[in-house]
């Protein structure tokens, strides 16, 4: 009898952000899958909530292959100085301890009136637009983009080139050369950020930045890791909250009872937001991040060698039935439980309190200061930028 073929990512959402129907089938038949890449290459791919978390937790999992193994074009980052995500042990935890302050929950607070500020701007500056209006080009895109950039100390004015160079590091490649474009785009960003820094010497203000520049002097850190906490606080603290609010208005379009809930009891905005990231996280296909065992393991009773790709579903976790009652309705007044969309462990997002003052402030006004507001185009006629591993769309074109 041959063998059965595995199953292939990606497996596409459904009208842009809904479930994939064989993840939930693959799902449901079991936490842990073998299944081939985009790549061609052969791994597993984890989709159960308590799996996931124990291979997000165990210190027998490395971030980064050995060697490393070209998946996305993500791993052209994977190895470079100050990026957390390849850091393990107190490496990693130096690294991290110098740029959590920026993010503590302290600091986001200072920060929450200006990012009121900056979205009170955007929904006036959206509501001069002719009709129909790109909400993308007006506010999603811009919103995270002000933020970060007040976050680390950089001109606004910057961001259509510092989010152009996150596009190209963040596109899905199976390139892993020299010359491949997103590395060219991850060195130019680091250039960026390395003039950016050294700026910070002669006009120093309360920023992120000057805190990276103040720890290389204190010996806490070298200029290219100061420089590479910088560049991925840059890409990650962008790229996925502009997909994330450009996700969860598509959601609350395609939810009309669950929007009205929330316009009724803007005291549910909290709750509506932790739905949003639990069932529409940012990404397009076969979201996840990467593991590789260190010696052979077991996962629920699946052998796995040792260096083996290991795929941890983040997006499919949210489907999984042992923790979440029916995972499959979106329902704003859900009874919060943890959901992995900033993952778990030693790696857990540090930019999740800003990422949530972010997406509470504006889905707790948008409906306020645009009542009728709805998609100018069917919903499949929204292009999803496929290629860029956060996904969001090329345009979100809205009328109110």
């Amino acid at each position: 009898m041959s063998e059965q073929p595995l199953p292939m990512l990606p497996m596409w959402r459904v009208d842009h952000i809904e479930p994939s129907p064989e993840m939930l089938a693959l799902r449901a038949k079991g936490p842990i899958h073998r299944v081939r890449f985009p790549s061609g290459d052969e791994g597993w791919w984890v989709t159960g909530y308590d799996e996931a978390k124990a291979v997000l937790s165990d210190a027998a999992f490395r971030p980064s292959g050995m060697p490393p193994a070209a998946v996305t074009s993500a791993t052209v980052i994977l190895g470079s100085p100050g990026w957390l995500g390849s850091h393990e042990g107190s490496e990693h935890a130096r690294l991290r301890t110098i740029v959590a302050p920026a993010f503590s929950s302290g600091r986001v607070k200072l920060l929450a009136q200006q990012v009121e500020a900056i979205a009170a701007e955007l929904f006036e500056t959206l509501a001069a637009q002719p009709q129909p209006a790109d909400l993308r080009r007006h506010l999603s895109f811009p919103l995270p983009a002000m933020v970060i950039s007040a976050l680390m100390g950089v001109l606004y004015e910057d961001h259509a080139f510092f989010a152009g160079l996150s596009d190209k590091v963040m596109t899905h490649q199976y390139e892993s050369g020299p010359r491949s474009a997103a590395r060219l785009a991850w060195e130019e960003l680091r250039a960026y950020i390395r003039g950016k820094m050294r700026d910070k010497h002669q006009d120093p203000g309360d920023n992120l930045l000057t805190d990276l520049l103040a720890a290389v002097d204190q010996g806490k850190a070298t200029e290219e890791e100061a420089i590479g906490l910088a560049a991925g606080m840059l890409v990650a603290g962008h790229e996925t909250t502009v997909a994330q609010i450009e996700f969860g208005l598509l959601a609350m379009f395609r939810h009309p009872q669950q929007r009205e809930r929330l316009v009724g009891d803007p005291s549910l905005v909290n709750k509506a937001v932790e739905e949003i990231l639990r069932m529409y996280p940012p990404g397009a296909g076969w979201d996840g991040i990467m593991r590789y065992p260190r010696t052979d393991v077991t996962i629920a009773g699946v052998h796995i060698p040792a260096e083996s790709k290991v795929l941890v579903g983040l997006p499919a976790t949210s489907f999984d039935p042992r923790h979440f009652d029916d995972p499959e309705i979106f329902d704003v007044g859900r009874e919060e439980k943890p959901h992995l969309a900033f993952s778990h462990g030693p790696h857990y997002c540090i930019g999740v309190e800003l990422a949530r003052l972010e997406l509470r402030v504006v889905f707790g006004s948008i409906f306020q200061h645009f009542p009728a507001l709805r998609l100018a185009v069917a919903p499949e006629e929204l292009k999803l930028r496929k290629a860029i591993i956060t996904g969001g769309f090329e345009a979100f074109p809205v009328l109110w």
